[in-house]
This record gives structure tokens, sequence and C-alpha cells, in this order.
């Protein structure tokens, strides 16, 4: 599977890691030190019991028309910089390409799906002009859940500090082929939402 996470700090970083050492095609989006030392070294994970492992086998850039269409894109950031990059995630769509957000908080597409008075209702908070709405559209959503704790030590290196899962599943609650062929990760034994 084609993957690219949007930003590789303390989760996105132990997720990318994670996949990339799983035999998954990872590219980061990310910039700065962040970028060059990943570019150079891969990506290393240390673990809560002191073990490293490196995952050397993957991409990074800040270009997403140069990265092209991938499976999946999970949004890694802090979801308050969303806006800032909704309009270049597109570019990395395909027919079925998916986004996964992992990021605290009530997600911009809660109401979506969720039945009753507020279903479809824009979540003016987190997304006030109805950007991120507009270029991530909720039919391309999983839902997901982060336990893990973890922490950017340094540009490259993410320590893994407890935690790991990560329940996914369609906006309405169901589970999907789609959540199952992404569940098949390996990341969460269990799909759910």
């Amino acid at each position: 599977m084609k993957i690219t996470i949007i930003g590789a700090g303390a989760i996105g970083g132990y997720v990318g890691a994670m996949l990339a050492l799983a035999g998954e095609e990872v590219t980061f989006m990310v910039r700065g030190e962040n970028l060059s030392a990943i570019r150079e070294n891969g990506i290393s994970l240390m673990s809560h019991d002191g073990s490293h492992r490196q995952a050397a086998v993957v991409k990074a850039t800040n270009d997403y028309a140069a990265a092209g269409s991938q499976d999946v894109v999970i949004l890694a950031m802090k979801a308050h910089q969303l806006c800032a990059v909704a309009s270049d995630v597109p570019k990395l769509f395909g027919s079925d390409t998916v986004v996964i957000p992992m990021q605290n908080g009530i997600p911009y597409w809660y109401f979506h799906k969720h039945g009753g008075a507020l279903q479809g209702s824009q979540v003016h908070s987190v997304d006030p002009t109805g950007t991120i709405l507009k270029h991530i559209p909720p039919e391309r959503v999983i839902g997901c859940v982060v336990y893990p704790a973890s922490e950017l030590v340094r540009p490259g290196l993410v320590r893994h500090i407890e935690g790991d899962r990560f329940p996914l599943g369609e906006l309405d609650g169901s589970i999907s082929p789609r959540v199952v062929s992404v569940w098949a990760w390996h990341i969460d034994p269990r799909p759910s939402m």
C-alpha cells in the first residue's frame, strides 16, 4: 500500500516508522529539519524498552504533487494546522484514496453521518472557513482514535512511550471493506468505531 503521512512528529513519526518496518511504502510530507533528517537517514523509532529500530526505506518530501497518488493519506499534524495544507491534500488523491485523520479533539467531519438534528452540520470552530471540508470530503475519511503516547526526540527520532491501538471505522460507525483493507496493516488488531 502507498501511504503518505502528513507530519512526522510524535504520532506521525511513530505510525510511519511502524508501517515502513511492516513493509508498506511510506512517504512523509514534512519540512525543515525533519525533512532533511528523514531524507538522509529514514526515521528511527526508540521503543519504551530502550530498543531502537531504523525505518531506512521511506521517502520524505514537501512536494505534494511529486508524491503522486496514494492509497492512504494520514493527517498527523495538529488539528489547527490542517487548514494550511488542506488545499494540497487532494494532490495525493487517486480514485479510491482514503484519508485517516489522527488528531485529538472533535474533527471537522464529526456531524457528517452523526444522525439526529445535527447531521451534516459544519464544525465551525475546527473549520471556520469551510476550507478543510471543501478539499477533504468526509466521504474519503475513515475515523481513527489515537491511543499511543510518543514524542519527537529530535528530527528523525521518535520515542514510543506506551499504547499501540488505533481503532478505525467509517463515520457512521460501520466496518466497511475499505476499513478492513486498511486495518490489515496490523497497527490495531481490531477495527472498530
